[in-house]
């Protein structure tokens, strides 16, 4: 007998609670991972306590590391560019471009999808993306409620979530509370057994009164047995099967006994796996999740407040005065606490009576422990001084520091470039067929041009006018020469210039469907030693451009080329010949045999 969705989903979301051996000696548990992450991120202790009395000091050296990962990291939308791979259609890649940053990317929020998934991905190791309705859906790890441990792509996997009732009637636009897709209630009736607050999955069952209601929601994927399904318009398509991959919204409200009492919002088949996952590092065997930005710093964080909170108890020590005496009499004569300022006391003859010692010698010693840690923070999330803005000791060399700048980057250049893929892989599998899509529809939109965009359209205005021209004379039997050709060329130019550089796009309907478009993720900058290379490069060059004649040498020109491309540039944008005029170069050897003969002349 198959087991109910009901008692699949409590069963499953139980189980996940507990840990899973990863080797013989290391037990891990994903939740209590993320947990952990997600209260050292933010100065806070497993079991933290808001009573003064009991509080402990907590340092937070990770987040100033993870600020800096976030920024080493950073992909921007700008560093995605899509083109038309067809050399006869590649002019169309403009289209594509300005569409794409100038009215998709704003729809859509892309700039906030993409920060999620690194940031996501920086803090607990990698980052879960799911095919929405339009654009990928960013899905939060803390919102999982079971999954499989050993690997999250294989495997059912559940989001417990809770709706306010404005937001589940959002949800009926796609089905939820319908009884074609398997609904066993509406919305309007889960509404009515909501009760005003949460129980959010961290309080350990706490509820936290609300002023609206809220309801308990399961949202689950995966390969299920196919009974599932059953009482929908799936049935019928999957009667020979015992498993298919299908989605399943369950909802959860307390009955007059105080029970739970489950119900079906939506039930539907999924034909594919509509999860990505981005990973951080490489993927350990027999757990979930990678190495994650807050994992690896557990260790100094721990022990830096270890130290800390010995520092506090020391300075706790050292701020009480202790007296010691002689005259066991005196305490009873005289209250101390009481006593103002100046006032007397009357000690027995030969008695006396002084100050415990409760000065903080070994003070130094945790300073310089938590040093050690705090070192090796830096060192292991690759977060070193110069990186982190911090200044360099009295004498350090420039180039010392650069170096040392450049091979701090390499560790990030190296993640950022596994994100620039993964990006790629999302654009080519959901975006970009939305983009054809929404493309093919036609488009209209204003747009501010660059110098370089407004040189390119220019041309292909001009020349597009000037053929229209040239076509209607020779129809009309009319004589038209070079010379009219480039005053009529140069009118059109001025023309279309004096209209300033926002205007108009239109993408005809139809206009692309014959043209094939990828997607490039660029990562400037993405070799460790490119700066020490260009500067190579430009040395070499000055000493070559100390003699302009040497410029009608081929080999110049290639190591010119060489360094505008290491430095990101384009070399066709600079259109480098590899020639100087004639005339133009007698005058530069002229003026230097000039300047050679009046340094030559003796001085009197």
């Amino acid at each position: 007998m198959t087991e109910s969705i009901y008692d699949f989903i409590k069963q499953s979301e139980k189980s996940f609670q507990w840990a899973i051996p990863v080797d013989k000696n290391w037990n891990w548990s994903m939740k209590d991972q993320i947990r952990q992450s997600i209260l050292f991120k933010h100065g806070k202790f497993w079991n933290a306590t808001n009573e003064w009395e009991n509080k402990m000091p907590f340092r937070n050296i990770a987040l100033p590391i993870l600020n800096l990962q976030y920024r080493a990291e950073d992909i921007d939308v700008k560093d995605v560019l899509l083109y038309v791979d067809d050399p006869d259609l590649h002019h169309l890649s403009f289209l594509v471009k300005k569409y794409h940053d100038e009215v998709f990317v704003k729809e859509h929020d892309l700039d906030t999808l993409f920060d999620e998934i690194k940031e996501e991905k920086i803090d607990f190791g990698a980052a879960l993306v799911r095919k929405g309705e339009e654009i990928p859906v960013f899905e939060s790890l803390e919102t999982i409620c079971f999954c499989d441990q050993t690997n999250m792509a294989t495997g059912p996997i559940g989001f417990r979530m809770e709706f306010s009732p404005e937001e589940l009637y959002e949800k009926e636009k796609i089905g939820w509370g319908d009884t074609k897709y398997g609904a066993t209630a509406t919305i309007d009736q889960l509404v009515a057994y909501a009760s005003a607050y949460k129980i959010p999955d961290t309080t350990g069952g706490q509820r936290i009164k609300t002023p609206s209601k809220y309801i308990e929601v399961y949202r689950v994927h995966g390969v299920l047995p196919a009974p599932y399904l059953k009482d929908t318009k799936y049935e019928k398509e999957i009667k020979d099967e015992r498993y298919v991959r299908q989605i399943l919204v369950c909802a959860y409200y307390k009955n007059q006994e105080g029970k739970d009492v489950g119900v079906v919002l939506y039930r539907a088949r999924e034909y594919e796996n509509p999860f990505m996952i981005a990973y951080r590092g490489k993927k350990l065997k027999n757990r979930a999740l990678p190495y994650g930005g807050m994992e690896e710093l557990f260790d100094p964080i721990i022990w830096t407040n270890y130290s800390d909170i010995q520092k506090k108890q020391m300075l706790d020590a050292a701020s009480k005065i202790i007296l010691k005496t002689t005259d066991a009499a005196f305490a009873n004569r005289n209250k101390v606490g009481d006593m103002d300022n100046l006032e007397i006391a009357v000690l027995e003859d030969g008695k006396d009576i002084g100050q415990v010692d409760t000065y903080p010698r070994n003070m130094r010693v945790f300073d310089e422990w938590i040093n050690e840690w705090q070192a090796m923070a830096q060192d292991i999330a690759s977060a070193h001084d110069p990186l982190m803005g911090k200044e360099a000791p009295s004498g350090t060399p420039f180039r010392a520091q650069e170096r040392q700048v450049i091979e701090g980057k390499g560790t990030h250049e190296y993640r950022r470039g596994k994100y620039a893929k993964f990006i790629e892989e999302m654009y080519n599998k959901w975006i970009i067929p939305l983009i054809v899509k929404k493309i093919m529809n036609g488009s209209r939109f204003l747009s501010e041009l660059s110098a370089d965009e407004m040189e390119f359209v220019a041309d292909k205005t001009v020349r597009g006018q000037v053929n229209k021209m040239v076509t209607e004379k020779i129809l009309n039997g009319e004589l038209i020469t070079q010379e009219e050709i480039e005053q009529y060329k140069q009118t059109a130019r001025d023309e279309f210039v004096a209209g300033g550089n926002k205007r108009f796009i239109e993408i005809l309907k139809g206009e692309l469907k014959s043209a094939h478009l990828k997607v490039k993720v660029n990562v400037a900058g993405k070799q460790k030693n490119l700066a020490s290379t260009v500067d190579s490069l430009t040395n070499v060059f000055r000493q070559i451009f100390a003699s302009p004649g040497i410029l009608n040498d081929p080999r110049a020109v290639k190591i010119f080329n060489k360094i505008l491309e290491y430095s990101g540039l384009d070399p066709v944008d600079f259109a480098t010949t590899g020639t100087v005029p004639t005339q133009q170069l007698q005058q530069m050897q002229a003026q230097q045999f000039k300047q050679a003969a009046i340094t030559a002349q003796p001085t009197e």
